[in-house]
């Protein structure tokens, strides 16, 4: 009789609370450092505050509509969630960086 692991199911059943973790961490501070550049940037909104506020919202229709997809798509189950979660979770991580580097 094969032995079969449990880790791989393990590891898929951790993946999606992950993302949702790393997402959740990583979140608050990007909403942070767009909130103080548009303060700073004071009204009207200047060129820079206005190409951050467009590519706020591009970036978010893009990341869940990936999500959307891989989520309708796919075969319900955590692997399908954590996949779900990959584009949502770059988008920030990547936000993260670029806007940790001003």
């Amino acid at each position: 009789m094969a032995r079969t692991s449990r880790a791989g199911t393990a590891g898929a059943l951790v993946a999606p609370w992950l993302a949702l973790a790393g997402i959740a961490v990583t979140s608050p501070v990007v909403i942070a450092q767009r909130t103080a550049q548009l303060v700073v940037g004071g009204w009207p909104p200047g060129p820079r505050e206005r190409r951050e506020i467009t590519r706020m919202w591009t970036e978010k229709l893009d990341a869940f509509s990936r999500a959307a997809v891989i989520a309708g798509t796919s075969v319900p189950g955590p692997a399908t969630a954590a996949r779900a979660l990959a584009p949502i979770r770059a988008a920030v991580r990547s936000n993260a960086r670029r806007l940790g580097r001003r």
